[in-house]
This record gives structure tokens, sequence and C-alpha cells, in this order.
């Protein structure tokens, strides 16, 4: 399985770095949840060198999964999390994450039930969106996943959030609240949640598309795992919260951002190394996802790479 180069994503000293010399990277989650921060909203992040605990959790938990790869076990299920992944667990759900690559790297968002009581947050509750409606939920396998489908969504909240409360001594400052106001104001705004995620089998698949994304087609996935494509298809919006074309688009593009960031290939060549014989169709299309050119792309993250060397 591929995960999301090197070259992209910072080092994790690097990240740290940006986060502040004393960020929480290498506070593991306690046993005893009485034992965390007070605080209406904290933040915890750190490699999975263990199991987090298994159970219920006395506030609402946003893990995105910066690197690595992870699996949550909820109830009887095990969801895969890739990077750029997303899982919300509101405090029934019983769940915890298995330490299945010591790699991995995860930062955790906690939003106590008290930050909801009133103001702001408890206008956003009441929003009819599938994050309001999660946090809601009192049953114990009640969740939902953000699958990193077009990748990097919320990488640069995160990385403020964080950097904030870094810089406010790890406390619920009225910054740090506003920050986790505008992550969860992001949240709501996407649509394409999965209240499955993704099981081995979908893995197995995400994983040969990535190899393959530049010939693939819905019909040749389906009949290579064995389905019908209706089924295939309904089998990928339930685990991933897109259709099966945006999947093989959403590969596409990946490796068309791995392409512009460790190579010096020509962004018509790019294109057509992914798939798309026509160049102003893929730089259509990956304008529509990214909100700016391949080109463009390519000379921001060098900038921004630069930057946190």
């Amino acid at each position: 399985m591929t995960t999301i180069p090197q070259a992209e994503l910072p080092l994790f000293d690097r990240f740290n770095q940006v986060a502040g010399d004393d960020a929480l990277f290498d506070e593991l989650v306690g046993s005893d949840f009485e034992e965390l921060p007070s605080d209406e909203v904290f933040m915890v992040a750190h490699k999975m060198l263990r199991d987090t605990p298994y159970g219920p959790r006395p506030y609402h938990e946003l893990t995105y999964v910066l690197e690595g790869h992870v699996v949550a076990r909820i109830g009887e299920q095990e969801v895969h999390l890739l990077p750029d992944s997303l899982l919300l667990a509101p405090p029934a759900c019983r769940h915890g994450l298995v330490a299945t690559d010591p790699e991995a790297i995860v930062v955790v968002l906690c939003l106590r039930p008290a930050l909801f009581a009133a103001g702001v947050f408890a206008e956003f509750l009441t929003h009819d969106s599938p994050v309001a409606r999660t946090m809601h939920s009192n049953e114990q396998s009640g969740y939902l996943v953000l699958s990193d489908t077009y990748g990097r969504i919320l990488y640069r909240s995160v990385r403020t959030l964080l950097k904030e409360y870094a810089h406010a001594g790890h406390t619920a400052s009225l910054s740090v609240k506003a920050r986790a106001l505008l992550l969860l104001a992001q949240l709501a705004e996407i649509d394409t949640y999965s209240f499955y995620g993704l099981d081995q089998r979908m893995m197995e698949v995400v994983a040969y598309l990535r190899e393959r994304c530049a010939t693939a087609s819905v019909a040749s996935l389906a009949q290579r795992f064995g389905y019908s494509e209706t089924y295939f298809s309904q089998l990928v919006h339930r685990r991933c919260g897109v259709r099966a074309r945006e999947l093989i688009v959403a590969a596409r593009l990946r490796r068309a951002r791995e392409l512009l960031l460790t190579t010096n290939l020509a962004v018509h060549d790019v294109a057509a190394a992914v798939g798309y014989g026509s160049y102003s169709h893929f730089n259509r299309i990956f304008r529509q996802v990214y909100h700016i050119t391949p080109a463009a792309y390519r000379a921001f993250a060098a900038r921004e790479m630069a930057g946190l060397a």
C-alpha cells in the first residue's frame, strides 16, 4: 500500500517544530481519562506506538491521520484510516485505535460536551449536517469518517489549529476555540462522508487503484474484484462517501500531485501519466478539486516546503 510521499508531508520532527517545540506529540492517550486536560478544547498528537484505550470518551473526538496507516476498532468493526482521513466519534461511541503502523502519526482534537452548551458552538449543533447529526448520536457505534479521497482537505486547518494550541500554552484560549469552530464549519461544508469507512476489502481496491489509476475504469475495477458495476458503485459510495468514478478521479489527482512535487515532468506529461489524454481536461479537473492550477500548485508547494526547511 502506498501513502503520501515524504516529499509532500513534512517529517515528524519538522512538523513538531512548526507546531511548537513543546507540542504534545509524545503524549499518548492514557487509560484514565480524568488525567487529561479539563479544558473544553484540548489536543493530543502522537505516533501510534501502542493501542489507545477502547471505550467511550467524555468528549467528542476528532482523529486526523497525518501520516501512515491507522486502524480504528469500533464495536466489531475495523475501519482503516489513511493519511488525511478523519474519524469523528461522539462521546457514546466505543472505539479505540490499533497500533498497526508505529510510524503513523495522529492529531486528536477533543471537544468536551460543555463547549456546546451555549453560544455559537450550540448553534452549530442545530445545523443539518452529517457532522452535527453524528455529534448528537448516543449510539455506541455511531461515528463518521471523512476518507482521504481527494487528500489534504484538512491538513492546513489542522496544522494551524495545532500551532495555535501550542502557542496558547496548551490551553483552550479564545483563539483556539475560534480555530476549532472554523474547523467544524469546514467539516460541515464537506459532503463526502461515510458512516462505514474503509474495510479490508475496500483497502484492497484503493491499493490496487493507486497502482493502476491511469488505466482503471469502473468496469475494470468491478470485474477485477468480482462485482457487478452497480453493486461495486454502491459499495464504493457506502465505504468512501463518493461515487466510483470520483474515486478513480481522486486516485489520478493524488498521483498527479505526487508527480508535480517529486519530478520535473512538464504538466502535460503529468496529465498523460495519470490517464488524461487532454491537458485542458486535466487542468480543468485539477482546478475544480483543488481551486488551483497544476502549475500553480507545484510552485506553491515548493515555496511551502522551502519555508518548512
